[in-house]
């Protein structure tokens, strides 16, 4: 039995056809998704619709990530607080985009599961951590091994954190399969994993993936997330271009700007003008390239 892994798409639906094109070519028909499927990348509907393809054809075990509770929280409240803008435009950008269709399915998932009929070897999986979709569990942390030290079967697959890798302690094993959609490598190739099961267990192999990054950053460009949210469109973009996230950097920066200015600092209204600082600052430009550095004159 070979399952598929895929964590943090965040919409990035040209990363999500090729990695379901790699495993279709492997005849792979098992899929674990982990959440997070939707903002930051302009693809909203095409990723979502991918996502029920893989639902209705094949055997998927899915949970939901942070990124969707943030859209469910949004509904629940009265839908106020975001507004256009870099803080938090990338968010009402996403909403706005979808239906009722998706609510109702993000709502109908849990932010953890487990797989362990009898006889077999079992699995966990879940975005954050099996209480929180927005924890963050990283190889060797305390928190993480406590967490290992409570799973019911041998091997935990997580997602959030970005970073590809898998972690053993004490006989159990937790597997982040990367972000598929904002991968964070020196390539820039979509991240996911394929575990098979053998006798003595499962094995994860660590895949990335090319795919076709210049029709995802078209697709900001003619999207209209460009005009919601300027500098964090930008910083996604990098990322895209790069594979170095600098994004939680760059709000940072625009927070310290802004309150520095105005001594009063409250997210998400943050002018854009501390967004298009900080941006300078990190020396990339609105289209998400990297702008040269001043060479220091001995």
């Amino acid at each position: 039995m070979d399952i598929a892994v895929f964590s943090d798409i965040h919409g990035n639906s040209a990363a999500l056809q090729a990695c379901i094109d790699y495993c279709m070519g492997k005849g792979i028909t098992n899929y674990i998704l982990l959440g997070d499927f939707i903002s930051d990348c302009p693809g909203v509907k095409k990723t979502m619709e991918l996502i029920y393809v893989l639902k209705q054809y094949f055997t998927c075990y899915i949970v939901r990530g942070n990124r969707e509770e943030y859209m469910l929280n949004y509904r629940k409240n009265g839908e106020t607080g975001w507004e256009k803008g870099s803080g938090s435009g990338s968010l009402l950008f996403t909403y706005e985009r979808l239906t009722d269709k998706d609510f109702n399915f993000f709502d109908s998932l849990p932010i953890y599961g487990i797989w362990n009929p009898k006889k077999t070897m079992g699995f966990e999986y879940c975005h954050g951590s099996p209480t929180s979709a927005s924890e963050l569990l990283f190889g060797d942390k305390r928190n993480t091994k406590k967490i290992m030290n409570k799973l019911k079967t041998d091997i935990l697959f997580h997602g959030h954190t970005h970073v590809q890798e898998s972690f053993l302690y004490r006989g159990k094993r937790v597997v982040n399969p990367g972000a598929l959609g904002l991968p964070r490598n020196k390539n820039c190739f979509a991240e996911f994993a394929i575990v098979h099961s053998g006798r003595s267990g499962w094995e994860e192999e660590l895949i990335q993936v090319k795919y076709d990054r210049h029709a995802l950053i078209k697709e900001f460009q003619t999207s209209g997330l460009m005009e919601y949210a300027p500098a964090w469109a930008a910083a996604t973009m990098h990322t895209i271009r790069t594979g170095i996230d600098l994004s939680e950097a760059i709000l940072l920066q625009a927070m310290r700007l802004c309150e520095a200015e105005r001594g009063i600092v409250r997210w998400p209204v943050i002018p854009e003008k501390y967004w298009a600082e900080a941006l300078k600052q990190n020396f990339i430009d609105l289209a998400g390239k990297d702008i040269p550095k001043p060479r220091n004159n001995d």
